[in-house]
């Protein structure tokens, strides 16, 4: 999971795009407008990826509904849906133990 770090619109501004263009080499930058998320700087790369995983995803769902349809559902565990997607389980667990904190 990338790492992401919070800049305020204001001071993004100041730094500029090309200061702002190596920050985004280490992290996604959320820039806030009065505390609230309004735009993500990230790296092509990163954002390519991320597309990648939405639409493997989208196409796993549409897969399992329609085996569902059919009368012939398949049962995947975390793991097995992690593994399928490429997302480490770890990352999983850990973010449902911020949300659970939270």
């Amino acid at each position: 999971m990338t790492e992401s770090v919070r800049m305020p619109v204001s001071i993004a501004s100041r730094k500029g795009v090309s200061a702002l263009t190596h920050e985004v080499a280490g992290y996604r930058v959320v820039l806030t407008s009065l505390g609230r998320a309004v735009a993500v700087v990230d790296t092509a790369e990163r954002i390519d990826e991320d597309l990648r995983k939405v639409r493997e995803a989208a196409r796993l769902v549409v897969e399992s509904m329609a085996e569902t349809a059919k009368g012939r559902s398949t049962t995947l565990n975390l793991e097995e849906v992690c593994t399928r997607l490429g997302i480490s389980i770890a990352d999983v667990h850990a973010r449902a133990q911020q949300l659970q904190d939270a």
